[in-house]
């Protein structure tokens, strides 16, 4: 079957957000390059646009042979922006929506949005192929589509494992993007990638080892060697793996770095750890020879009796034990701190501050404690009076802590654990590996002193009454 017997032929894939989300807003869309290979072969025209990007209006990309819009809409945000954006596209065009938030949210947007032709539940390149090639059709697992004025779901797409052979599609990328860090933006040239997919492991509070239909997915792997080839197709310095979790096989790890290090490729490199790979300290030698640079580490809580009701699998000692063994290497430590934890008391969360300083942490990820669509954590907070779930954000709280004294606990627990200690010891590294020059340095000292003050005023405003929002 040639192109020209396609159902569609010129493609536009719209990331439609301006701002998305405020500290981590410059990584790259990889969902739609995935999408975009997926389909390339067998239309005449393929487009990516991401709005956060861009300064020529949406209209601008369509003209009048544009048949199909394909929309990823993965969080719960610019929710009027991101409706304006579809309803804006002409009629003639088939619309259709995807993504973790679409998924999860399938009957809200198709009432919400009447421009929404079909939506993709679950992973988008397969069902995207087909669409090309069928038009949208009851024969397509994983989509819902308009008929007759009702809303049809067809069977859900059965979980595939990663495939080794499927990169995503660079080379439509029209922008650089560029580490930033709220209005401060960096040099650094960062890019993403997918080693493997799906989680191993079973903490309670956890449900991104879910995808958004509910149902677990198998942890897979690629081959070292298809891990290897793409990332020598990368032109960013950094790259980020977004695996749920990139260790949970240290040997095949092993190998990655082994080819590496053999091609003399220099790239640095960010991904989600475990605790665990400090057992593994010939492995992270290799990981640091071959530019492995940070690690996103999950702690989630201080306390031994939290860490044993989310099943996270180690105590507080444990993790002494394992910074013992981290500490002698020099990569970046971002680790996650919960706040809001069942069971904590205000000065129980304000405990990661100490413990972060203890383990030498270099930077935190705080969250308030969610429980959203099929959170392992609903069927405990069920049998809690005292605790409740935020209807639209799915955060938890109780009759002690409000949603609102949640978020400033968490805002008084970043700010007093960036000490100039800890901030210094972060730049060290960053110029260790020769991602900061001492120009560089100054202006990131200038920019964290500046923040700081700002908190430290708003603390003294809210000691004497007056709350700045």
């Amino acid at each position: 079957m040639g192109k020209t017997d396609m159902r569609y032929k010129k493609v536009l894939c719209i990331y439609p957000y301006k701002q998305e989300l405020k500290t981590v807003g410059f990584l790259p869309p990889i969902g739609l390059e995935y999408v975009a290979s997926a389909i390339e072969d067998l239309v005449e025209s393929v487009t990516i646009i991401d709005l956060r990007y861009e300064s020529r209006s949406l209209s601008s990309f369509i003209d009048k042979n544009t048949d199909l819009v394909l929309v990823s809409h993965n969080w719960d945000i610019e929710g009027d922006f991101v409706k304006s954006t579809i309803t804006s596209i002409p009629d003639k065009i088939t619309v259709i929506v995807g993504g973790r938030y679409a998924t999860e949210c399938v009957h809200g947007l198709f009432e919400d949005i009447p421009r929404i032709d079909g939506i993709a539940r679950g992973d988008g390149e397969e069902i995207a192929r087909e669409i090309v090639q069928k038009g949208i059709s009851p024969d397509i697992e994983g989509l819902s589509f308009r008929f007759n004025d009702k809303i049809v779901h067809n069977k859900n797409r059965r979980l595939e494992p990663v495939r080794s052979d499927f990169y995503p599609n660079r080379k439509l990328r029209r922008y650089r993007y560029m580490v930033t860090l709220d209005e401060f933006q960096s040099d650094i040239q960062i890019d993403l990638m997918l080693g493997s997919r799906g989680c191993p492991y079973n903490c309670k509070f956890c449900d991104f080892k879910f995808n958004p239909l509910g149902e677990k997915r198998k942890w897979s792997i690629r081959t070292p060697e298809s891990v290897v080839s793409e990332i020598k197709t990368i032109e960013a310095g950094v790259v980020g793996f977004a695996d749920d979790i990139f260790t949970a096989d240290m040997n095949w790890v092993e190998r990655i770095c082994d080819l590496i290090i053999e091609e003399g490729i220099k790239k640095k490199y960010v991904i989600n750890a475990r605790l665990e790979v400090a057992k593994r300290p010939d492995v992270l030698k290799k990981m640091y020879k071959a530019g492995f640079m940070a690690f996103l580490l999950g702690i989630e809580s201080a306390h031994d009796k939290t860490l044993a009701s989310m099943n996270k699998g180690f105590t507080t000692a444990t993790v002494r034990e394992y910074f013992e063994v981290l500490r002698q290497f020099h990569f970046i430590y971002h680790c996650y701190f919960i706040i809001g934890n069942i069971g904590e008391t205000r000065d129980e969360m304000l405990d990661a501050v100490e413990f972060a300083h203890e383990l030498g942490v270099d930077t935190l990820g705080l969250s308030v404690l969610r429980a959203t669509k099929y959170s392992p954590l609903k069927a405990i907070l069920k049998e809690l009076d005292d605790y409740h779930i935020e209807e639209e954000s799915g955060k938890v709280y109780s009759d002690m802590l409000s949603v609102e004294e949640l978020q400033q606990i968490r805002r008084d627990v970043n700010a007093s654990f960036f000490t100039i200690p800890v901030i210094l010891r972060v730049l060290k590294k960053l110029i260790i590996h020769r991602l900061l020059t001492f120009a560089r340095v100054y202006e990131i000292i200038v920019y964290a002193a500046r923040r700081k003050s700002k908190w430290m005023a708003k603390k003294k405003a809210i000691r004497m009454g007056h709350v700045i929002r």
